[in-house]
């Protein structure tokens, strides 16, 4: 079994139709926003976020990460990958949905939320499509246990050719060193695997870390590091993710949520809340799981190095919300947020991405045209 010959492409697809609801087409022009491309400003604006100098003014109000309501609104693309994402209540859905799903169902089911699925979990998702035209009777549980001693095979190579990296790098350190014995250890447990018990990262890399501290050679403990975290994990690996999931404790539940999760929709701190960022609505954006958990402290003039879409994926997000505000999908509280985030975004770039927005005056408007009424008021929550 070819484990690689799935689309593992990761950037942004078309919406597909839904397997219960239709996603509205968005008939409203792109606004492109305005990048600007100093480099001396994007230095700056490093240097002055580490040293605390930017000008950290919020409006919006008080909220919680758990209450931004606009994570809470299907069909939203993250502002920094541009991917589509998932609210809580959509993975729930996928996730009973998938529970006990087999054959044409569950390859539907997939084929329908394929547009949300990261990386490695859109593999894995084409693996079991695939797989699934072959053994129909079978869930997501029972493809990964049937597959998982194949995939254990190309892992566990992947596994050994890492450590025989480490090796090579070790062999300045002389015979029967601490490193090269933490490794003919880990070899010997990869060895010694069985479908029910393998050989486990996280464990290994632990204790290689320990051991490779007491060098005195730091640059070389470095690169002896930096080599033994290659060693495959199911974040990256589509083998290393069906020999996880491929144990006889793990649901179809559970797969689902895994595959979902990375798309799941977050509020992130624009300025981080370790630096001082509050927790208001003036100081989120929504952005997916996946891309939330790996900025970090990152200020956004070096992440988006990493993400150099990222200008147009958050004029596409608030473009989007603003939709909804019109809507009044979001209440009455969130006519300034396109303003409020605009302002934010141009604060924490120092004014490299300038977003193209509409204020509230120019919401009301816009709600006069088509008809609409004013969004009622937010109930207020009970203490």
């Amino acid at each position: 079994m070819n484990f690689r010959t799935v689309d593992v492409t990761s950037s942004y697809v078309q919406p597909q139709r839904q397997l219960n609801a239709v996603v509205k087409n968005q008939t409203n022009p792109i606004a492109q926003p305005q990048v600007s491309t100093d480099d001396r400003k994007g230095s700056q604006a490093i240097a002055n976020y580490f040293r605390g100098e930017q000008l950290v003014a919020f409006k919006g109000f008080s909220c919680s990460k758990s209450d931004f309501i606009v994570k809470k609104e299907e069909g939203i693309p993250c502002a920094c990958c541009g991917r589509m994402m998932m609210t809580s209540k959509g993975v729930d859905h996928f996730e009973k949905n998938a529970t006990g799903a087999t054959g044409e169902y569950l390859q539907k089911l997939l084929g329908a939320n394929m547009e949300y699925f990261r990386g490695t979990e859109k593999a894995v998702a084409n693996f079991i499509m695939e797989t699934s035209k072959k053994n129909p009777k079978l869930s997501m549980s029972g493809l990964m246990s049937h597959y998982s001693p194949n995939a254990r095979v190309l892992l566990e190579k992947e596994q050994k050719n890492v450590l025989g990296e480490v090796s090579k790098k070790a062999e300045v350190l002389g015979k029967d060193n601490a490193v090269q014995k933490v490794v003919d250890q880990a070899i010997k447990d990869i060895d010694n695997s069985t479908d029910k018990k393998h050989f486990e990262r996280v464990p290994f890399l632990e204790t290689f870390a320990k051991t490779v501290d007491k060098l005195e050679d730091k640059n070389l403990a470095g690169e002896l590091l930096d080599t033994a975290v290659k060693l495959p994990m199911s974040q990256e690996s589509i083998e290393a993710f069906i020999v996880k999931y491929g144990h006889g404790d793990k649901s179809d539940a559970q797969i689902a949520r895994r595959l979902a999760q990375p798309a799941i929709a977050t509020a992130e701190h624009i300025h981080p809340d370790t630096l001082g960022g509050p927790d208001n609505t003036a100081n989120y954006m929504s952005e997916c799981g996946d891309c939330n958990s790996k900025r970090g402290h990152m200020p956004y003039s070096e992440w988006m190095k990493n993400y150099p879409n990222m200008p147009r994926s958050i004029q596409r997000n608030i473009d989007e919300v603003t939709e909804r505000i019109i809507n009044g999908n979001l209440g009455d509280k969130y006519d300034d947020y396109p303003i409020d985030l605009q302002k934010a975004v141009a604060r924490e770039t120092d004014g490299v991405v300038q977003l193209k927005v509409k204020n509230p005056e120019e919401i009301e408007k816009a709600r006069e045209e088509r008809g609409l009424p004013k969004p009622q008021p937010t109930p207020r929550r009970k203490k």
